[in-house]
């Protein structure tokens, strides 16, 4: 209905009104979202961290900064808006749908780089694909307290650390799920307030 309104509309002269093409214009503003994120982070991100080469905008402009896939690319909370994050180009990465998916959804803004930056192959400098274990973090860090463990104080450190997530609607027709980054991240936030506590 609104295309077919543009296409009638006129002016008050009653010339046919001019109008840009909605895919044109959708594309000068992508572009524009991601040199936003560009230069923001580019200031204060190391190239190491991401799959894209900071000084290089016209060939690395189309490619996700997690696994250097390119194409289309997508606006990625930082901090998900359902845990106060913005729209503003410092609280979002341009990842690729797949990437998109597994990114974590927490509260603390500097886990997303480390999420990145933990995906990067020192050789190519392109993204792992790594898959997260969660059963060798949890025992990882058990391990460090023998006997003494005290599941009743982790399961309090779990639901603390769990307010600091957030789930996220699938691309792949999933649902709403906890992305294995974010399970993880608070895996280890649960480890982190739990030894505080014991201590």
């Amino acid at each position: 209905m609104g295309m077919l309104r543009r296409l009638l509309a006129v002016d008050k002269c009653g010339n046919r009104a001019s109008f840009t093409s909605p895919k044109r214009h959708l594309g000068l503003k992508k572009a524009q979202w991601v040199k936003d994120c560009w230069d923001c982070h580019s200031q204060c991100i190391s190239e190491i961290d991401v799959a894209v080469d900071w000084g290089d905008w016209e060939t690395e402009q189309k490619r996700c900064w997690c696994c250097g896939h390119e194409g289309k690319l997508q606006k990625c909370h930082i901090v998900p808006k359902s845990l106060g994050g913005s729209l503003d180009p410092e609280n979002i990465i341009p990842l690729c749908a797949q990437c998109h998916d597994k990114a974590p959804d927490v509260v603390d803004k500097n886990e997303m780089f480390r999420w990145v930056s933990g995906q990067q192959n020192p050789v190519s400098g392109l993204g792992l694909g790594r898959y997260w274990h969660l059963s060798s973090v949890v025992i990882g860090r058990t391990k460090q307290f023998h006997s003494n463990f005290s599941f009743a104080v982790f399961q309090e450190c779990l639901e603390e650390a769990m307010k600091s997530t957030s789930f996220h609607f699938s691309q792949s027709h999933a649902g709403m799920t906890m992305k294995e980054s974010t399970r993880e991240w608070m895996i280890n936030k649960a480890f982190d307030l739990y030894e505080e506590k014991i201590s």
